[in-house]
């Protein structure tokens, strides 16, 4: 029985100690407490640049608060705080400032704080609406070339394909106080033409101009970068050099389950190759093994690199069913420094895939 009673008495002190721990360190944490966790600025003007925004905190815990880190979910977004220890009822702010240049519309970023009390993250919330500043010539036509501006000096006419001419409209605007002309004529490569030119334009006034491209002439796959030159009556500066952009895609008709299923299917085992660490100056080459899985024969357009220090290498340029070949693909590093990633397009008159991007990679050290 003596025994029985000396278990509970040890019983007892131990729950007494472990209840003295406990409520002594629910009484000794660190807690921060926001007095607002999200702040809607409502609609802002672009043109009036960064607003601010300070959440008010304070350590609402019976030890000290660091906050260890402060992070905003965007550049656009920079977030200011104190990064000294706060004691037990002390008080701290974060400033939040927000950019809303180039940012037009609606927005809704986010700042995460960490922090050495309970909660350990903090999630605080900015939104609001920007209201565009008023684009002025500048703005709109960006590129000024003599006395006449564009919006670009490069003319864009994205992802097209052989199986027709594309058409584009580009405007132009005459910032001097005087009329301007713009000549008939113009030099450029016979896959381009210039159409509906205007004859004048009038002071501070804008014109378009028709661009016409024809890609079954430029006979050529991948991305084209090609000049083009108009003339003006100015004085100075009369002649305009814009660039003339495209990616040029092979053209297939519509076709059947039947026509598909009879056409060349080109497989490669591997898209890509990492060469790994490797030396300055070192020259690497890899294998890409494919196999034309199709039924009719596979022809290789093209094969085109991303740079000057890759080059690409094939025996042949048809393979017929079942046949196997390889592209070689040659890296020279010499002048290269850190990771490198280059690309070579391969072209194929595969209708389902007609073209396939590899990718080789390396490092290059000192």
């Amino acid at each position: 029985m003596k025994n029985i009673h000396l278990l509970k008495s040890t019983l007892a002190i131990v729950f007494l100690l472990f209840f003295h721990i406990t409520v002594f360190a629910q009484n000794n944490t660190a807690k921060i407490t926001f007095l607002e966790e999200s702040h809607d600025f409502g609609t802002i003007e672009e043109k009036a640049g960064q607003v601010k925004y300070t959440f008010n905190f304070f350590n609402s815990g019976s030890d000290s608060i660091r906050l260890t880190s402060v992070r905003a979910s965007c550049g656009c977004t920079t977030p200011f705080w104190e990064k000294s220890a706060l004691m037990p009822g002390d008080t701290g702010k974060i400033e939040v400032a927000y950019n809303p240049l180039n940012r037009a519309g609606k927005f809704a970023k986010t700042v995460t704080v960490r922090t050495s009390s309970e909660p350990e993250t903090k999630i605080l919330r900015i939104s609001g609406y920007v209201e565009p500043k008023p684009k002025s010539i500048e703005d709109e036509f960006n590129t000024e070339l003599g006395e006449i501006r564009l919006k670009s000096k490069f003319i864009n006419f994205g992802n097209i394909t052989t199986e027709k001419a594309v058409t584009k409209t580009i405007e132009i605007y005459n910032q001097s106080e005087d009329t301007i002309s713009i000549l008939d004529r113009f030099i450029c490569a016979d896959f381009i033409k210039v159409a509906k030119l205007p004859a004048i334009i009038p002071p501070n006034k804008s014109a378009e101009i028709e661009i016409i491209y024809l890609p079954k002439i430029k006979n050529d796959l991948g991305f084209m970068n090609d000049p083009l030159t108009l003339f003006t009556d100015e004085v100075e500066k009369s002649n305009k050099g814009l660039n003339v952009i495209a990616t040029i895609n092979e053209y297939f008709p519509p076709m059947t389950e039947e026509e598909l299923a009879s056409a060349p299917h080109i497989q490669f085992e591997t898209l890509e190759y990492d060469f790994g660490h490797i030396d300055e100056g070192q020259t690497l080459s890899h294998e890409f093994k494919f196999t034309n899985n199709g039924k009719d024969t596979l022809n290789i357009r093209k094969t085109k690199t991303t740079c000057g220090c890759t080059v690409s290498e094939l025996d042949k340029m048809d393979y017929i069913a079942n046949e196997s070949g390889e592209i070689k693909v040659t890296f020279n590093s010499k002048g290269r420094r850190g990771t490198q990633i280059k690309r070579i397009t391969v072209f194929t008159n595969d209708p389902t895939a007609p073209t396939q991007d590899l990718i080789i990679k390396a490092y290059v050290r000192d």
